[in-house]
Protein backbone atom coordinates (compact mmCIF):
# COMPACT_ATOMS: atom_id res chain seq x y z
CA UNK A 1 0.00 0.00 0.00
CA UNK A 2 1.53 3.33 -1.02
CA UNK A 3 1.56 6.45 1.16
CA UNK A 4 -1.07 8.28 -0.93
CA UNK A 5 -3.51 5.39 -0.53
CA UNK A 6 -2.85 5.33 3.21
CA UNK A 7 -3.66 9.05 3.51
CA UNK A 8 -6.79 8.68 1.37
CA UNK A 9 -8.10 5.86 3.57
CA UNK A 10 -7.36 7.86 6.71
CA UNK A 11 -9.17 10.92 5.31
CA UNK A 12 -12.23 8.87 4.39
CA UNK A 13 -12.26 7.19 7.78
CA UNK A 14 -12.14 10.54 9.55
CA UNK A 15 -14.71 12.22 7.30
CA UNK A 16 -17.34 9.50 7.33
CA UNK A 17 -16.85 7.89 10.70
CA UNK A 18 -15.59 10.77 12.83
CA UNK A 19 -14.38 8.14 15.22
CA UNK A 20 -11.02 8.51 16.93
CA UNK A 21 -10.99 4.80 17.75
CA UNK A 22 -11.22 3.92 14.03
CA UNK A 23 -8.46 6.37 13.13
CA UNK A 24 -6.24 5.16 15.98
CA UNK A 25 -6.84 1.56 14.93
CA UNK A 26 -5.94 2.40 11.36
CA UNK A 27 -2.73 4.12 12.46
CA UNK A 28 -1.85 1.08 14.58
CA UNK A 29 -2.51 -1.18 11.59
CA UNK A 30 -0.26 0.93 9.35
CA UNK A 31 2.51 0.93 11.98
CA UNK A 32 2.29 -2.86 12.14
CA UNK A 33 2.30 -3.07 8.35
CA UNK A 34 5.39 -0.89 8.22
CA UNK A 35 7.09 -3.09 10.81
CA UNK A 36 6.14 -6.18 8.80
CA UNK A 37 7.62 -4.67 5.63
CA UNK A 38 10.83 -3.86 7.50
CA UNK A 39 11.01 -7.44 8.76
CA UNK A 40 10.47 -8.80 5.23
CA UNK A 41 13.19 -6.49 3.91
CA UNK A 42 15.61 -7.62 6.64
CA UNK A 43 14.79 -11.27 5.92
CA UNK A 44 15.32 -10.87 2.17
CA UNK A 45 18.66 -9.12 2.70
CA UNK A 46 19.83 -11.83 5.12
CA UNK A 47 18.68 -14.55 2.74
CA UNK A 48 20.39 -12.79 -0.17
CA UNK A 49 23.65 -12.69 1.77
CA UNK A 50 23.39 -16.41 2.53
CA UNK A 51 22.53 -17.26 -1.08
CA UNK A 52 25.38 -15.23 -2.52
CA UNK A 53 27.97 -17.22 -0.53
CA UNK A 54 27.41 -20.61 -2.24
CA UNK A 55 27.15 -18.88 -5.61
CA UNK A 56 30.57 -17.32 -5.08
CA UNK A 57 32.00 -20.72 -4.07
CA UNK A 58 30.44 -22.39 -7.12
CA UNK A 59 31.81 -19.72 -9.42
CA UNK A 60 35.31 -20.04 -7.91
CA UNK A 61 35.25 -23.85 -8.16
CA UNK A 62 34.14 -23.79 -11.79
CA UNK A 63 36.86 -21.27 -12.63
CA UNK A 64 39.50 -23.40 -10.90
CA UNK A 65 38.42 -26.58 -12.68
CA UNK A 66 38.42 -24.82 -16.02
CA UNK A 67 41.82 -23.20 -15.38
CA UNK A 68 43.45 -26.50 -14.39
CA UNK A 69 41.73 -28.88 -16.79
CA UNK A 70 40.25 -26.66 -19.49
CA UNK A 71 42.63 -27.92 -22.15
CA UNK A 72 41.37 -31.47 -21.54
CA UNK A 73 37.72 -30.50 -21.96
CA UNK A 74 35.80 -31.35 -25.10
CA UNK A 75 33.79 -28.67 -26.88
CA UNK A 76 30.66 -30.05 -25.20
CA UNK A 77 32.21 -29.85 -21.72
CA UNK A 78 33.30 -26.26 -22.33
CA UNK A 79 29.73 -25.43 -23.35
CA UNK A 80 28.47 -26.87 -20.06
CA UNK A 81 30.95 -24.70 -18.12
CA UNK A 82 29.70 -21.63 -19.98
CA UNK A 83 26.09 -22.54 -19.19
CA UNK A 84 26.93 -23.04 -15.49
CA UNK A 85 28.52 -19.57 -15.34
CA UNK A 86 25.51 -18.08 -17.10
CA UNK A 87 23.16 -19.69 -14.58
CA UNK A 88 25.25 -18.36 -11.69
CA UNK A 89 25.09 -14.81 -13.08
CA UNK A 90 21.33 -15.10 -13.65
CA UNK A 91 20.85 -16.23 -10.05
CA UNK A 92 22.99 -13.34 -8.78
CA UNK A 93 20.91 -10.91 -10.84
CA UNK A 94 17.68 -12.38 -9.49
CA UNK A 95 18.86 -12.21 -5.87
CA UNK A 96 20.01 -8.60 -6.30
CA UNK A 97 16.70 -7.70 -7.95
CA UNK A 98 14.64 -9.21 -5.14
CA UNK A 99 16.79 -7.38 -2.59
CA UNK A 100 16.27 -4.05 -4.37
CA UNK A 101 12.51 -4.70 -4.58
CA UNK A 102 12.33 -5.51 -0.85
CA UNK A 103 14.27 -2.35 0.00
CA UNK A 104 11.97 -0.24 -2.17
CA UNK A 105 8.93 -1.76 -0.43
CA UNK A 106 10.22 -1.26 3.12
CA UNK A 107 9.17 2.42 3.34
CA UNK A 108 12.02 3.11 5.77
CA UNK A 109 13.76 5.90 3.92
CA UNK A 110 14.55 9.51 4.77
CA UNK A 111 12.93 12.32 2.76
CA UNK A 112 15.25 15.19 1.85
CA UNK A 113 15.71 17.78 -0.90
CA UNK A 114 16.85 15.97 -4.04
CA UNK A 115 18.46 17.71 -6.99
CA UNK A 116 17.63 15.33 -9.84
CA UNK A 117 20.38 16.89 -11.96
CA UNK A 118 22.97 15.69 -9.46
CA UNK A 119 21.32 12.30 -9.04
CA UNK A 120 21.13 11.61 -12.79
CA UNK A 121 24.73 12.80 -13.34
CA UNK A 122 25.99 10.53 -10.56
CA UNK A 123 24.00 7.66 -12.04
CA UNK A 124 25.52 8.26 -15.48
CA UNK A 125 29.01 8.40 -13.98
CA UNK A 126 28.45 4.98 -12.44
CA UNK A 127 27.32 3.62 -15.81
CA UNK A 128 30.26 5.01 -17.75
CA UNK A 129 31.53 1.61 -18.93
CA UNK A 130 28.12 0.49 -20.17
CA UNK A 131 27.63 3.78 -22.01
CA UNK A 132 31.03 3.52 -23.71
CA UNK A 133 30.56 -0.14 -24.61
CA UNK A 134 27.26 0.56 -26.39
CA UNK A 135 28.41 3.94 -27.77
CA UNK A 136 25.27 5.47 -26.25
CA UNK A 137 24.41 9.16 -26.60
CA UNK A 138 22.49 10.66 -23.71
CA UNK A 139 20.98 14.15 -23.57
CA UNK A 140 19.70 15.48 -20.25
CA UNK A 141 17.65 18.65 -19.91
CA UNK A 142 17.51 20.70 -16.71
CA UNK A 143 15.75 18.64 -14.04
CA UNK A 144 13.83 19.84 -10.98
CA UNK A 145 14.51 19.86 -7.26
CA UNK A 146 12.07 17.56 -5.48
CA UNK A 147 11.56 16.02 -2.07
CA UNK A 148 12.42 12.36 -1.80
CA UNK A 149 15.06 9.79 -1.09
CA UNK A 150 18.21 10.16 -3.23
CA UNK A 151 19.16 6.47 -3.02
CA UNK A 152 15.76 5.39 -4.32
CA UNK A 153 15.73 8.04 -7.05
CA UNK A 154 19.18 6.91 -8.16
CA UNK A 155 17.95 3.31 -8.33
CA UNK A 156 14.94 4.42 -10.37
CA UNK A 157 16.95 6.34 -12.98
CA UNK A 158 19.61 3.62 -13.08
CA UNK A 159 16.98 1.02 -13.93
CA UNK A 160 15.41 3.19 -16.64
CA UNK A 161 18.76 4.08 -18.20
CA UNK A 162 20.01 0.49 -18.08
CA UNK A 163 16.86 -0.64 -19.87
CA UNK A 164 17.25 2.05 -22.52
CA UNK A 165 20.82 0.92 -23.19
CA UNK A 166 20.13 -2.81 -22.96
CA UNK A 167 17.07 -2.87 -25.21
CA UNK A 168 18.77 -1.14 -28.13
CA UNK A 169 18.39 -2.21 -31.74
CA UNK A 170 21.17 -4.29 -33.26
CA UNK A 171 23.63 -2.13 -35.15
CA UNK A 172 22.05 1.10 -33.86
CA UNK A 173 23.77 3.18 -31.15
CA UNK A 174 21.37 3.95 -28.29
CA UNK A 175 20.11 7.52 -28.10
CA UNK A 176 18.46 8.53 -24.85
CA UNK A 177 16.75 11.78 -23.94
CA UNK A 178 15.72 12.90 -20.44
CA UNK A 179 13.41 15.92 -20.33
CA UNK A 180 11.33 17.64 -17.68
CA UNK A 181 8.49 20.14 -17.48
CA UNK A 182 5.90 21.22 -14.91
CA UNK A 183 2.70 19.20 -15.06
CA UNK A 184 -0.29 21.22 -16.33
CA UNK A 185 -3.64 21.50 -14.57
CA UNK A 186 -5.41 19.41 -17.22
CA UNK A 187 -2.82 16.66 -16.83
CA UNK A 188 -3.24 16.73 -13.04
CA UNK A 189 -6.99 16.28 -13.45
CA UNK A 190 -6.54 13.50 -16.01
CA UNK A 191 -4.15 11.65 -13.69
CA UNK A 192 -6.41 12.21 -10.65
CA UNK A 193 -3.72 14.23 -8.85
CA UNK A 194 -4.10 17.03 -6.31
CA UNK A 195 -4.56 20.40 -7.99
CA UNK A 196 -3.01 22.12 -4.97
CA UNK A 197 0.38 20.41 -5.47
CA UNK A 198 3.10 21.14 -7.99
CA UNK A 199 4.15 18.16 -10.08
CA UNK A 200 6.85 17.57 -12.66
CA UNK A 201 6.63 15.34 -15.70
CA UNK A 202 9.98 13.70 -16.45
CA UNK A 203 10.37 11.63 -19.61
CA UNK A 204 13.10 9.10 -20.41
CA UNK A 205 12.92 8.31 -24.14
CA UNK A 206 15.06 6.10 -26.36
CA UNK A 207 15.39 4.83 -29.93
CA UNK A 208 15.54 1.16 -28.96
CA UNK A 209 13.49 -1.90 -29.81
CA UNK A 210 10.39 -0.51 -28.11
CA UNK A 211 7.41 -2.73 -27.31
CA UNK A 212 3.81 -3.32 -28.27
CA UNK A 213 1.61 -0.82 -26.44
CA UNK A 214 -0.69 -3.63 -25.28
CA UNK A 215 2.12 -4.58 -22.87
CA UNK A 216 2.48 -1.07 -21.43
CA UNK A 217 1.12 -2.06 -18.00
CA UNK A 218 2.32 -5.64 -18.03
CA UNK A 219 6.01 -4.65 -18.19
CA UNK A 220 5.78 -3.16 -14.67
CA UNK A 221 4.78 -6.51 -13.16
CA UNK A 222 7.47 -8.57 -11.35
CA UNK A 223 9.31 -11.16 -13.44
CA UNK A 224 7.57 -10.18 -16.67
CA UNK A 225 9.85 -10.52 -19.71
CA UNK A 226 8.86 -9.68 -23.27
CA UNK A 227 12.03 -11.30 -24.60
CA UNK A 228 13.94 -14.48 -23.80
CA UNK A 229 16.94 -14.47 -21.45
CA UNK A 230 19.13 -15.52 -24.37
CA UNK A 231 18.25 -12.25 -26.15
CA UNK A 232 18.38 -9.85 -23.20
CA UNK A 233 19.70 -10.68 -19.74
CA UNK A 234 18.09 -9.44 -16.55
CA UNK A 235 15.89 -10.45 -13.63
CA UNK A 236 12.60 -8.98 -14.88
CA UNK A 237 12.33 -6.84 -11.73
CA UNK A 238 13.78 -3.49 -12.82
CA UNK A 239 10.54 -1.79 -13.84
CA UNK A 240 8.65 -3.23 -10.85
CA UNK A 241 11.21 -1.50 -8.64
CA UNK A 242 10.72 1.74 -10.58
CA UNK A 243 6.94 1.55 -10.05
CA UNK A 244 7.38 0.87 -6.34
CA UNK A 245 9.80 3.80 -5.92
CA UNK A 246 7.48 6.16 -7.82
CA UNK A 247 4.60 5.09 -5.57
CA UNK A 248 6.74 5.60 -2.46
CA UNK A 249 7.10 9.24 -3.52
CA UNK A 250 3.40 9.78 -4.30
CA UNK A 251 4.31 9.62 -7.97
CA UNK A 252 3.23 7.80 -11.11
CA UNK A 253 5.16 6.01 -13.84
CA UNK A 254 3.81 4.77 -17.16
CA UNK A 255 5.21 3.82 -20.53
CA UNK A 256 4.57 4.28 -24.24
CA UNK A 257 6.27 2.23 -26.91
CA UNK A 258 6.42 1.42 -30.59
CA UNK A 259 8.04 -1.77 -31.78
CA UNK A 260 11.43 -1.16 -33.41
CA UNK A 261 11.08 2.60 -32.88
CA UNK A 262 11.63 3.19 -29.18
CA UNK A 263 10.12 3.67 -25.76
CA UNK A 264 9.18 6.59 -23.54
CA UNK A 265 8.87 6.23 -19.78
CA UNK A 266 6.99 9.08 -18.11
CA UNK A 267 7.54 9.78 -14.44
CA UNK A 268 5.26 12.21 -12.61
CA UNK A 269 6.65 13.38 -9.28
CA UNK A 270 5.35 15.92 -6.75
CA UNK A 271 7.58 18.83 -5.83
CA UNK A 272 6.96 17.96 -2.15
CA UNK A 273 5.25 15.12 -0.27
Amino acid sequence: MDTKTERDILTIAGAFLGNNFVIDSFNLFMDETKTYKEQVSDFVEAAAHDLHAPLRKLSILVDRVFTKHGEEFSAGAKEYVTRINTCVEEMRSLIDGLTDLARADANTFAIVDCDLNVIVNETLDGMNEEIKEKNAEIEVDALPLVKGNPVQYQQLFKNLLENAIKFSRKGVSPQIWISSEPLGEDEKTFSNLSLSKNYYKIEVSDNGIGFNQVNAEKIFEPFVRLHSKSEYEGSGLGLSICKKIAGNHDGIIYADGQENKGSRFTLILPETH
